[in-house]
């Protein structure tokens, strides 16, 4: 029997080809309606979870001053709390907000109250952040309301958003539970700037609990 050498160069000139045209392959991008449409399904299970915890490192500056430390935000379906420790300008400090208002205690075992937590955090600790919005930024959600600009990855992961006058770019995403989340972030606005390093995401299990 003859050797079928034309049957097997044939054969690799084919595979060769094949090879050639798998590698100048490019991915296919992923359309804009696709990415909002990821997004907004994300955007609903978040904000299905009503109760949940971060943990991780805060800097906060206005050109004149600023501060970093530690920080933690747990919130409940009755309102919120957040503990700060390290060199923020004011010391170790806890701050709590619910539908009746907000209060603050200081290291000095002080306590403020105001109407509002925006009110309480400028008066007493001088910041003027939106710490609303910035519960909804932290998840990497736009807040409710008009959005000047928002960028969606592949993923339904938000890149970049322009809200209130605000310029929030996210860094690193991370897998919680499932979930895609920010795990870093740098708010902008004028002056001011917020720099978020997180750490851990907990969300309501369960029974109730966060874990």
């Amino acid at each position: 029997m003859k050797p079928v050498r034309g049957s097997v160069k044939g054969l690799w000139l084919a595979t060769l080809v094949f090879l050639s045209a798998c590698s100048s392959m490019q991915p296919v991008a992923v359309d804009e309606t696709t990415r909002q449409n990821l997004y907004e399904t994300k955007y609903s299970r978040i904000t299905g979870l009503s109760q949940w915890r971060m943990t991780g490192r805060l800097a906060v500056s206005d050109k004149k001053e600023g501060g970093s430390g530690h920080f933690s935000w747990e919130t409940s379906r009755s309102g919120s709390r957040m503990g700060f420790h390290g060199a923020l300008g004011r010391g170790a400090w806890q701050l709590v907000a619910d539908n009746s208002g907000a209060e603050l205690e200081l290291a000095d075992g002080t306590v403020r109250r105001a109407d509002t937590v925006e009110r309480l955090v400028r008066l007493q600790v001088g910041w003027e952040i939106p710490v609303n919005n910035l519960a909804w930024w932290v998840r990497g959600l736009a807040a409710p309301g008009e959005v000047t600009r928002q960028v969606i990855d592949d993923q339904g992961n938000l890149t970049e958003l322009q809200q209130d006058g605000w310029t929030i770019d996210y860094g690193n995403y991370r897998d919680f539970e499932g979930i895609n989340l920010p795990v870093k972030l740098f708010a902008r606005q004028s002056d001011w700037k917020v720099k978020l390093a997180i750490k851990e995401w907990g969300f309501e299990k369960e029974g109730g609990n966060i874990e």
